[in-house]
């Protein structure tokens, strides 16, 4: 047996890539993803929270007046395993930002880089496309344990499918594709802190933890602060429907199967595409022969969104050391 000024505050979602959150989130639409741009000026205001960091800068102007930008950055949590903390950005201190334009001449940006009040130069772009070189800072190989295979443990993503990045196909009928043409990225659940659904729930560039309760798995995200549970008792009495959904698992030989029903949640992804009620999705968990990989993948059926099985799939690995953070995701004060 096997053992992520105001008015972006408001409007960004959690963002984790081009950095692991940008394009896992429809907001990537606010920035020029092929433009660079550099601003100088004294920080203003500082929300260092989940789901992700924001800013504002007074950026000297022509004639001697003063513009305010808003400025975006990678989840607390990317940035501290980057060892970067928010005393980078302490209000009052004058800071160098480099990072993606916003569209249409706006006066915002998605910070990739920082060159802080003390002249140093301050990486802050979390990769999704090298996840595990992030992780590797936690490294603990005194905790390396006997090798034996287990699921048990935490994980983190090293490949991942990124449906919010809008470069997968997948076959959407005419309704899934009409609603996530109509998608307006203000009524993203994310900016509220609501979590998201199954299966857009595994679909995140934070570790998870399965943890063995006898007749429950219970599956930790460390992104939402996210738990789901795994009934091993078929005998277990289905659950209301929710978000994550009423999940049962089984063996097979060293693979753990996943069915789960009764997702109440309208959204596949951060795009918008719908889906309803008759979905089903089938997990299969396997463990490479190391122990050390995790791979997952999903088959996604739902005849109201799309024409055929849809298929996910996530790598995992196993770095000794590294464990779940709190999330705690939170929205700025939206007064003035």
């Amino acid at each position: 047996m096997i053992r992520a000024r105001r008015r972006l505050l408001l409007l960004v979602p959690a963002l984790v890539g081009i950095d692991g959150s940008f394009a896992h989130h429809a907001a990537s639409g606010l920035y020029d993803r092929d433009g660079s741009i550099t601003v100088s000026g004294r920080v203003e205001s500082l929300f260092w929270r989940n789901p992700h960091v924001r800013f504002t800068l007074t950026v000297p102007a022509d004639g001697g007046s003063e513009q305010i930008w808003e400025i975006e950055a990678g989840s607390v949590n990317s940035l501290e395993r980057m060892d970067v903390g928010e005393s980078v950005l302490t209000p009052g201190s004058v800071v160098e930002v480099t990072g993606l334009p916003g569209r249409d001449g706006q006066q915002i940006a998605y910070a990739r880089s920082i060159v802080s009040a003390t002249g140093e130069q301050v990486p802050i772009f979390f990769d999704i496309n090298d996840l595990g070189s992030h992780y590797e800072l936690e490294r603990d190989d005194a905790a390396a344990g006997s090798g034996d295979k287990d699921l048990f443990r935490v994980w983190i993503p090293v490949r991942l499918p990124n449906t919010g990045s809008g470069q997968i196909e997948f076959p959407l009928t005419d309704a899934a594709r009409a609603a996530r043409t109509a998608w307006d990225p203000a009524n993203d659940p994310a900016l509220r802190c609501i979590p998201p659904g199954m299966p857009a729930a595994m679909d995140n560039p934070y570790p998870v933890e399965f943890e063995d309760q006898g007749d429950t798995i219970v599956l930790r995200l460390e992104e939402w602060d996210g738990v789901r549970t795994i009934h091993m008792n078929e005998a277990a009495a289905p659950a209301a429907p929710s978000p994550m959904g009423y999940s049962v698992g089984s063996w097979e030989d060293d693979t753990l199967i996943v069915e789960t029903s009764r997702v109440d949640y309208p959204y596949f992804d951060d795009l918008g595409t719908s889906q309803s009620d008759q979905m089903r999705i089938v997990e299969r968990l396997s463990l490479d022969d190391s122990g050390d990989r995790l791979f997952w993948r999903a088959e996604v059926t739902d005849p109201a969104s799309f024409t055929e099985a849809a298929v996910l799939e996530i790598e995992w690995r196993w770095i000794p050391g590294v464990s779940r953070k709190a999330f705690n995701c939170a929205v700025p004060d939206q007064g003035d």
